[in-house]
Formats: structure tokens, C-alpha cells, sequence
């Protein structure tokens, strides 16, 4: 689903990578290694969201999808999203760099009295969302759909044949069946999450950074200590989530509904609005928040580790 740090990190020494390389490279060790740990609660969220009334709550899906299928279960279709979120923090670092470049953000030269503008950073923020949008909507239509096969088959749902054999199989199955348009089905919907949720997200990392430095007397943001990314990423990451969460069970449902398959944002919206209120926008927002807290500050411990050793 963050390159400030980065930006933050000592200028690089003659013949080490560019700023640009770096983000790369960090961005795509962080995402292997969130993804890795955040992967199986991913899934329980999924489920939430596209066969709630099938679980009582968050536990019950686990613990169903578990004795359904063991552990495989809960990572089925994890390769396509292991790949997918090495693409998405690489694409997200990169872009937040460029965006900042852009802005004219200059973290090396300012100071606790002349600090970046924040709403630079959010800016920043929500022009990266909008650039990993393209590139997430493929990969999570694949995810969402493995996902929804392997928890069908493990409740016992009627008629769950087995559609796809793995991650190239489904995508093999889309372009036949819908065509090279069908990989970014829900896109607007990933581009209403995107946007605003990397504007939180970013944001709320730069928030608590600047709230430590000031905090904590740190001339520059680039001596806030690197153990300190851990904390604001977890903020980072509720935030995210907590924003833009109902075009996500929008997203979800667009791609693996067959109800909702040629239908708009909008009518989507409405119907689960009309037909399960409110809840139904969030379900499965408890289980994301709280995977997402330690998730988010692995992955960003992760990434401005990497990219002080790079």
C-alpha cells in the first residue's frame, strides 16, 4: 500500500545510488517483507468484505478459513501480491520522491525554524496514490479472487468449484473470458482509495516525524533516530486505512462479485449502503486497522533501514 525518510537519509556518497535507486530499491525490500507478515489478515479481510455474512466477526473467519484449509489457506495467492506490493512501495517511494522534487522540497537544508510546508507532503502523498493505482488494481483483482476461491471452498459454500489452478491461471482466465481491460476492473474504485489514503499516509508519517523532532529538540529530520519510522509508520498505516476504507469494499466487491461486475462506483456504493447501511462500507476494517498498525511500521522501519544502507 512512503519515501520520506528516504529524503531525510544523509546525502549519498559519490558513486552510491542515486536518491531515485534507493527509493526504488527500499521500496521494494520494505514491500516483500510487510507483505510476508500482513499477508494472512489480508486475507480474513477479503473474506469479510465479500462473504460477511458468512462469519460472525474477524475471529470466526480465521478460525473457519484455518480448519478449512490449514495455513495455505490463509496465504493462498500470495505470490501475485508478494510481487505486487515490491511494485507498489517502489512505485510509491519513487513517485513520493519525484512528487517532492517537484514541490521543491528540500529535507536536507531545512530546520526545526524552517521547516517543509506539510502540505507539500500531502500533495506529495496523493499524487503517489494516484501513480500505484495502475499499478495495484491487476494484482489485486488476482489476489481478491484466489482469495475469495480458497475461503469458499474452506466454509463449505455450495457450487465453489475451483476456477483457477494459481495466480497465472487467473490471469490467463481474465484476459480470455474479459479481455486486457478486465485486469483493471475497480480501478476508479483503487484510484478513490489510493488517492486520499496515501494522502493520510504520508501525511500522518510526516505528522508524527515532525511531531518527534519538534518533540525532541532534532535540528533536522534526518537525525530524527531510524527506530523512531517504526512508530509513525504505524500511525501511518491506521490512517490510511481508516480514510478511504469503503472504496476498498467497493474495490473488493467490483472484482469478485458477479453482481457487481459491469457496475460504477457510485451504484456500488449505494447498493451496500441501501442493503447493509453503514457497517457494510467498513466491514472488515477492524482486522485491516489492526494488521495494519504493526504492518505499516515494519514496512517503514523496513524501507528507511534499507535505504541508509544502500
Amino acid at each position: 500500500m512512503a519515501s520520506e525518510t528516504s529524503k531525510a537519509a544523509p546525502a549519498p556518497a559519490a558513486g552510491s545510488l542515486s536518491s531515485g535507486a534507493r527509493d526504488l530499491f527500499a521500496g521494494m525490500m520494505a514491500g516483500f517483507a510487510v507483505k510476508l507478515i500482513e499477508y494472512p489478515l489480508d486475507t480474513i479481510k477479503v473474506l469479510q468484505q465479500t462473504m460477511g455474512e458468512r462469519y460472525t466477526g474477524a475471529w470466526d473467519c480465521l478460525r473457519t478459513t484455518y480448519h478449512g484449509g490449514g495455513i495455505v489457506a490463509l496465504y493462498r495467492g500470495l505470490l501475485c501480491p508478494l510481487l505486487g506490493s515490491m511494485a507498489e512501495c517502489a512505485t510509491l517511494f519513487v513517485s513520493y520522491g519525484a512528487m517532492k522534487k517537484t514541490l521543491g522540497v528540500d529535507e536536507d537544508n531545512a530546520t526545526l525554524t524552517n521547516p517543509v510546508p506539510m502540505w507539500k507532503y500531502y500533495i506529495a502523498g496523493a499524487g503517489s496514490g494516484c501513480c500505484s493505482a495502475f499499478v495495484l488494481t491487476p494484482v489485486e483483482l488476482v489476489k481478491c479472487r484466489l482469495q475469495v476461491q480458497s475461503g469458499a471452498a474452506a466454509a463449505g459454500v455450495a457450487a465453489s468449484a475451483r476456477v483457477y489452478s494459481g495466480p497465472l491461471d487467473c490471469v490467463m482466465h481474465i484476459l480470455r473470458h474479459e479481455g486486457p481491460t478486465g485486469l483493471w476492473r475497480g480501478n476508479f474504485s483503487c484510484l478513490a482509495r489510493e488517492i486520499p489514503g496515501n494522502l493520510a499516509w504520508f501525511g500522518a508519517y510526516e505528522l508524527v516525524l515532525r511531531s518527534i523532532q519538534v518533540a525532541r529538540g532534532y535540528e533536522r529530520k534526518k537525525d530524527v533516530p531510524v527506530g523512531w519510522s517504526a512508530l509513525a509508520g504505524s500511525a501511518a498505516g491506521v490512517a490510511y486505512w481508516g480514510v478511504p476504507f469503503p472504496a476498498d469494499t467497493v474495490k473488493s466487491l467490483q472484482q469478485t462479485d458477479a453482481r457487481f461486475a459491469n457496475r460504477g462506483f457510485a451504484d456500488v456504493f449505494g447498493t451496500v449502503l441501501r442493503e447493509d447501511g453503514v457497517h457494510g462500507l467498513y466491514r472488515g476494517a477492524g482486522i485491516t486497522c489492526a494488521r495494519a498498525a504493526p504492518g505499516h511500521a515494519l514496512l517503514f522501519f523496513a524501507y528507511e533501514l534499507a535505504d541508509r544502507f544502500l
